[in-house]
């Protein structure tokens, strides 16, 4: 499997810490897609942009997410898109389609591995 563009998604009181793993992501030169809080197609952005990437990677300290970000998830799953989580969420069911738990360090270095 060859991962290439992933999107960047999260809760947006995270904004800063999604931008840094953006930066971060493009310095390895991995093409970075990610939802901005004043996008004008809101929810459908977020859609159209997962449906555009090879894999969704959760921005989620403390294993946080949101209402939001449980579609983007949902919605990722059901397009068959692998999801990683930066921290475990505690909810066994959005676990169950988690691919995996990674750090920005062990995502870099998988993608890295998969291109």
């Amino acid at each position: 499997m060859h991962l290439k563009r992933v999107y960047v998604c999260g809760s947006f009181k995270f904004l800063s810490k999604m931008e840094e793993t953006k930066r971060l992501l493009e310095a390895e030169s991995l093409d970075v897609l990610m939802s901005k809080n004043l996008d004008a197609h809101g929810m459908l952005g977020c859609l159209e942009k997962i449906d555009q990437a090879d894999a969704v990677y959760v921005v989620n300290p403390d294993g946080y997410i949101g209402k939001s970000v449980s579609v983007d998830i949902g919605y990722a799953y059901a397009r068959n898109k692998p999801i990683y989580v930066m921290q475990s969420v505690d909810n066994p069911p959005i676990m169950n389609i988690i691919n995996g738990v990674l750090s920005l360090e062990e995502l870099i270095k998988f993608l890295g591995q998969s291109r």
